[in-house]
């Protein structure tokens, strides 16, 4: 499950507002003990995520015993059971504080291998019926990867709650699970990547200013929009189809105070900085 996997999920609230995309990005590896874990950052830490502390697991730590078929979570200094791919149809687990019976069938993956599929059905009954979790060999949980149990109780919620779920998964690039739109999506999480990297190679100096700032990039830039914005979100200041290395802005006139610059190239924002006016 932890083979170079990444994938994207999203939340949304069904009574309330539209579906939010973010991607989980592949682990790196830290040693915790006398294990070496996969360290993921979950972009959707929510207070419905305590494992037993007083904050969201910003951080997730998983390790994976290929061999057992088992993937563990480091929680409060210890291990925690997190998936069990052994489990056949009529076994019992119990696990976030409730009993489940498994049943077992297979799905095709996108890749075209055969994925064993767990249906976990609680013993005890919410709001009148049984909850249920489902995971998949090598991909994690239909819902959070990292909290399969997430969302289970939303049967109670006469606004269906806090949905979160998996909707694509890859692996060493591969695109293993979710909709024919999965490459599509994972193109402009890399292209929003690409432009966190952009941003970081361009700087703005002098800050604070007088009556003029130059604008620095590592990578020439190619007939871009310059935008500065005051306070009120009014713009003051425009510069079209600017390139090269090093941009310098006319800045005279502009009152003293806060202000907010934008570098774009082919609409997008690739750059905003606070400058300050003397």
């Amino acid at each position: 499950m932890l083979n170079n996997t990444s994938w994207i999920i999203a939340d949304m609230v069904s009574c309330c507002r539209p579906s939010v995309s973010k991607i989980i990005e592949q682990g790196t590896d830290t040693i915790i003990g006398s294990y070496t874990y996969k360290k993921f950052k979950d972009p959707f830490p929510q207070s419905e995520y305590y494992d037993g502390n007083n904050h969201p697991q910003l951080k997730v730590c998983l390790r994976e015993d290929v061999a057992a078929k088992k993937v563990y979570k480091f929680v409060n200094g210890a291990d925690r059971l997190l998936y069990d791919f052994n489990l056949e149809t009529g076994d019992v687990i119990s696990q976030y504080d409730n009993t489940f019976t498994a049943t077992v069938d297979y799905i095709v993956a996108n890749d075209g291998s055969s994925r064993k599929r767990i249906t976990l059905t609680s013993a005890e009954e919410y709001c009148s019926q049984n909850v249920t979790m489902v995971w998949i060999e090598g991909i994690g949980s239909t819902k959070h990867p990292f909290y399969p149990q997430h969302n289970m109780y939303n049967v109670c919620s006469a606004g269906g709650g806090l949905m979160i779920y998996t909707k694509c998964c890859f692996q060493n690039g591969e695109h293993i699970a979710g909709g024919d739109n999965c490459t599509d999506l994972m193109q402009t999480f890399l292209a929003v990547d690409d432009t966190q990297n952009i941003s970081s190679q361009i700087s703005c100096s002098p800050n604070p200013f007088s009556t003029a700032i130059t604008i620095q990039s590592a990578i020439a830039l190619k007939a871009a929009t310059i935008r500065v914005y005051n306070t009120m979100g009014l713009l003051v200041r425009e510069s079209n189809n600017e390139s090269g290395t090093e941009l310098k802005i006319n800045t005279s006139g502009l009152q003293s105070g806060l202000y907010l610059l934008q570098v774009l190239e082919k609409g997008k924002v690739i750059k905003t900085a606070k400058i300050m006016a003397e």
